[in-house]
């Protein structure tokens, strides 16, 4: 996968992150601190740019294309943490929307048909995400 990016983008590669397992509980903990209660969204990877750790879900499967789609979607966060000295100027939407691009290029390029719908997303609420200034 960082090959993959590594030949797609201007990122040069940096080392390889560490890879930890979480819990549903945790990764919407992780994700969402101040929600008070469990959110029926599922969260299938975090990136924790301090501990240059990727997180993901305790149900994913190696072997199934859309979860490593996820991994590798939270990869590209790592590939932007260390190749852009302006990841704290940029908003978090830009940011989020290449990683969901990169995503879906890469399912694309995979053999999926349609990856907004595989992904459960639209060119929207895609747009949505990209613009947010947070």
């Amino acid at each position: 996968m960082s090959a993959w990016l590594d030949e797609r983008t201007d990122y040069r590669e940096p080392p390889i992150p560490g890879i930890l397992f979480e819990s549903q509980a945790r990764l919407q903990q992780r994700c969402f601190p101040d929600f008070p209660q469990r959110l029926s969204t599922l969260i299938k990877g975090a990136y924790a740019p301090a501990e240059k750790i990727i997180y993901l879900d305790t149900e994913f499967e190696s072997d199934d294309l859309v979860d490593r789609s996820y991994l590798l979607h939270e990869l590209v966060h790592h590939f932007q943490v260390h190749n852009r000295a302006d990841t704290g100027v940029r908003s978090r939407g830009i940011l989020e929307g290449e990683a969901y691009r990169l995503q879906l290029r890469w399912l694309s390029e995979a053999g999926v048909s349609d990856p907004l719908v595989t992904l459960g997303i639209d060119e929207k609420t895609l747009l949505i995400i990209e613009r947010c200034p947070r």
